[in-house]
C-alpha cells in the first residue's frame, strides 16, 4: 500500500474547499499563491476567487502585504466570537466559574512562587537570573500565564454573555439548552 501522506486530505474535497479550509485556519496574512499551494489547487483564479469570497462573507480579511499585493488574514475578531459560542454551547455556568477559578489558581501559584505581582513583574526578573534552566522556566510560565490570561479573559466574556446568547437563542424564555449561533 502506498503512502498516502499530506496529498490523502485532498482526496474528498473540491478545490474551493481546500482553499477554505487553509484560509480558515490561517493564523497570518497570506498570499493567493501562498494558499493555493497549500491547498493543492492547480487555478491560481480558483483560489483567488475562493478567496474574495471569504472575503466577502468575513470569514478572512483582505490586508496589503509588504510587497504591496493583497494577502489574506484571519479575521481574529470572528475567531473571538466563535470561540465565546462554543464555550456558552459547550459549558455550563457552573464550569465556565470552575475553569476560571482554576486559572486565577494557577496565576496565584506562580505569583507567590516568584514572588511578583504581575506577569510584567515577571517578566522584568528574567535579567536577574543567571541561571539558564531559571530563565527557561520563567520564560515557560510567561507562556502559559499568557495563554491563561487569554483564556480567563475569553471565558469571563463567555460567562457574561451566556444569559443574553441563551435567551436569544430560545426565543425570549432561556430555557433552551440548544446550542446558540452568534453567525
Amino acid at each position: 500500500m502506498a503512502d498516502r501522506g499530506l496529498d490523502a486530505w485532498t482526496e474528498d474535497r473540491t478545490a474551493r474547499e481546500r482553499v477554505r479550509e487553509i484560509a480558515t485556519t490561517l493564523t497570518e496574512p497570506r498570499s493567493v499563491e501562498w494558499v493555493r499551494k497549500q491547498a493543492q489547487v492547480s487555478s491560481w483564479q480558483t483560489a483567488k476567487d475562493e478567496l474574495e469570497m471569504l472575503v466577502e462573507f468575513g470569514q478572512v480579511e483582505a490586508v496589503d502585504g509588504d510587497d504591496g499585493n493583497t494577502k489574506y488574514a484571519p479575521n481574529y475578531q470572528l475567531r473571538y466570537f466563535t470561540e465565546v459560542t462554543e464555550a456558552i454551547n459547550e459549558h455550563t455556568r457552573e464550569e465556565l466559574r470552575e475553569e476560571i477559578a482554576a486559572i486565577q489558581a494557577d496565576i496565584d501559584n506562580w505569583k507567590a512562587e516568584f514572588g511578583v505581582d504581575s506577569r510584567g513583574e515577571l517578566e522584568s526578573t528574567l535579567t536577574e537570573e543567571t541561571d539558564s534552566e531559571a530563565v527557561q522556566q520563567r520564560n515557560r510560565v510567561l507562556r502559559t500565564w499568557e495563554q491563561y490570561e487569554d483564556n480567563k479573559r475569553l471565558l469571563s466574556h463567555a460567562l457574561e454573555l451566556y444569559d443574553d446568547a441563551r435567551e436569544l437563542y430560545s426565543g425570549g424564555d432561556g430555557s433552551s439548552n440548544s446550542p446558540v449561533s452568534l453567525s
